[in-house]
């Protein structure tokens, strides 16, 4: 069964009453959301704290029923974005994107430490995804951090897939040249 699919009927499960449908969902995406959101956050504490609160906002929507979810996933990441914005307009702190630490936690996590030259690469390309704006940044993250597809980045943004298409070929085509100067020098 398709992954859409499957959160679809996990989904009417949820609406029909049975809440451990919903614990399967989120068995399913809480190490993405967790991921997703600790890039964004720096803190592991607020990560764990975020995280929770978007499963609650899911259940919450889920169990109002009242609109059709079409992509469970793109819903939980909608969430998700919305909670990472609303979590830094009421600190008052500039967005981070990604701290060191979270970037070596992450690192460490997908067992690369004795592949020195692929640990390398990704610590030159968190170098240089530090330089994209803050727009870039998201889109490359959420296509290649978290493997969401096109289709999945526009219902999340809002926006069509064409225009994430161009925007992330842009994105990557300043990643690019961001790599490429940093090599140089």
């Amino acid at each position: 069964m398709h992954s859409n699919n499957r959160d679809r009927f996990l989904l009417e499960a949820v609406l029909a009453g049975d809440e451990e449908a919903f614990g399967r969902l989120y068995d399913k995406y809480v190490v993405k959301i967790y991921r997703f959101v600790s890039f964004r956050v720096g803190s592991k504490e607020s990560a764990e704290d975020l995280t929770a609160e978007i499963f609650l906002k899911t259940w919450q929507y889920v169990k109002q029923g009242s609109r059709q979810i079409e992509n469970v996933k793109a819903l939980i990441y909608r969430i998700a974005a919305n909670a990472i914005i609303d979590h830094y307009r009421q600190s008052g702190n500039e967005y981070l994107a990604l701290s060191e630490d979270c970037w070596n936690q992450i690192v460490d996590q997908t067992s690369l430490s004795d592949e020195a030259q692929k640990k390398d690469d990704l610590r030159q390309v968190y170098q240089a995804i530090k330089f994209l704006s803050p727009a870039d940044r998201e889109l490359v993250l959420m296509r290649y951090s978290n493997d969401l597809s096109v289709k999945e980045i526009a219902e999340i943004l809002g926006k069509n897939p064409g225009a994430i298409r161009t925007a992330l070929h842009r994105a990557l085509k300043t990643l690019k040249a961001i790599i490429k100067n940093q090599v140089k020098t």
